[in-house]
């Protein structure tokens, strides 16, 4: 394996010296912060890419964004919204047509049953995690969810000062089994610590897409722990196997709250628009904290994602369809150039092992990577704690920029191997 470059030395140390510097700015305030604040950094993801960005003719696969621009018609809807002069406080919850529209929409092609009443329009899925979270989470509960993951959850937890259970699901093929998750219950159980389970089915980063029978494993073992479920759904709709993905919902809906986003389903993530549904009940308690985060999601952005909900279906088909083509031409050519991954059966990432050959890390790989085939991913230390073997590549990229990944990654292991 090639020796990494002197000059990466530098590289390398960016994102060590930004976390330094922000810890050394929390010191400077820390009487006026509360004190989790010290125990958070910044994206692990943003601030890799932006170290990335600088390299030059660098080519990324790092952010989860869809590369379609939104559908015309939502577009539309927007501006005629704005035409009539819709710019004006809508209620905390989202507008009536939207939520009803959600309520439809989730029933239509999800299977899963909610009145419009049991919706809260968020500022994008970000807002709907951060609401519930806060509602749920504090000193006396725990937060459980399997690793590799989405970086928020873990970050919830650590402001609400729960404590943290996370559950490695590497030597299981990126599942949560129940048995896993078990063990984990009777821990917080024994802590007599209150627990919420955070699912996201299809994975970020993983790809790895939950089966009904494997949820409905979970919401057996949820059952008997009295556990409240987060079930975060962006990418259901992105599902190549079971379309659109099963929910936990769908066996434990007295106790989950499930959350999605019109970001990755429409193209739409500058829109910041997202739902929860979940309980009466706790929705409503959750519909608290959502009132003092953001008030309300903007009037003309709800009037677009309502003739999305009402006439989207077929853009996301045709979005799915060019995701597969996407996700099978990738993993079959890096799995030609000797890399091994989960197979991805949703969303738009594939989790790539490093090689054994190479003796570093995620982020040394993910480094190399960058400084010697341009070619960008974000390492596996984004998603789990400590040092990882895995890097992620997104291929919400065109087929032609998948094409130039492709061809400079091998060319970089040819060299690689001529060099052994």
């Amino acid at each position: 394996m090639k020796d990494q470059p002197q000059h990466m030395n530098q590289q390398s140390s960016n994102i060590t010296t930004e976390a330094a510097t922000a810890a050394e700015h929390h010191d400077d305030f820390a009487p006026a912060v509360i004190p989790q604040l010290g125990n958070i950094t910044t994206s692990v993801i943003r601030a890799f890419d932006r170290e990335v960005s600088a390299i030059p003719g660098i080519l990324k696969l790092t952010l989860g964004e869809p590369d379609f621009n939104t559908p015309d018609f939502i577009t539309e809807a927007a501006v005629a919204s704005l035409k009539h002069h819709r710019t004006h406080y809508s209620p905390n919850a989202g507008t009536p047509g939207l939520r009803k529209a959600i309520a439809d929409y989730l029933q239509r092609r999800r299977g899963l049953v909610y009145a419009a009443e049991d919706i809260i329009v968020t500022e994008g899925a970000s807002e709907a995690i951060s609401s519930a979270l806060t509602a749920l989470l504090g000193p006396d509960a725990a937060l459980v969810y399997a690793t590799p993951a989405f970086g928020l959850y873990a970050s919830m937890a650590k402001l609400t000062g729960a404590t943290l259970v996370p559950i490695d699901t590497t030597d299981s093929g990126f599942v949560l089994t129940p048995e896993a998750l078990e063990s984990a219950l009777r821990s917080t159980k024994a802590q007599g610590k209150r627990t919420v389970l955070a699912i996201n089915s299809p994975n970020n980063p993983t790809g790895v897409t939950l089966s009904a029978e494997q949820l409905r494993a979970l919401a057996h073992v949820v059952n008997r722990y009295d556990v409240t479920v987060l079930s975060d759904e962006v990418y259901a709709e992105i599902s190549y196997d079971a379309h659109p993905a099963p929910s936990i919902a769908q066996f434990a809906p007295e106790r989950t709250i499930v959350v999605d986003s019109t970001s990755k389903s429409y193209a739409m993530t500058g829109w910041r628009l997202g739902f929860l549904a979940g309980p009466h009940a706790l929705v409503a308690e959750v519909a608290k904290v959502h009132q003092i985060h953001v008030s309300t999601a903007a009037t003309f952005t709800m009037d677009a994602a309502q003739v999305a909900y009402e006439q989207g279906d077929a853009s996301i088909d045709r979005m799915v369809q060019e995701y597969r083509r996407r996700r099978d031409y990738l993993v079959g050519e890096l799995r030609a150039l000797g890399y091994n991954m989960a197979r991805p059966s949703g969303a738009f990432y594939v989790y790539v092992q490093v090689p054994d050959e190479f003796h570093g890390t995620g982020y040394d790989y993910a480094r190399l990577l960058a400084q010697q085939a341009q070619v960008a991913g974000i390492p596996g230390e984004a998603f789990a704690p400590g040092d990882s073997r895995h890097v992620r590549f997104s291929y919400a990229a065109s087929m032609e920029t998948l094409h130039e990944a492709v061809a400079r990654i091998r060319a970089f292991r040819a060299s690689d191997a001529a060099d052994q």
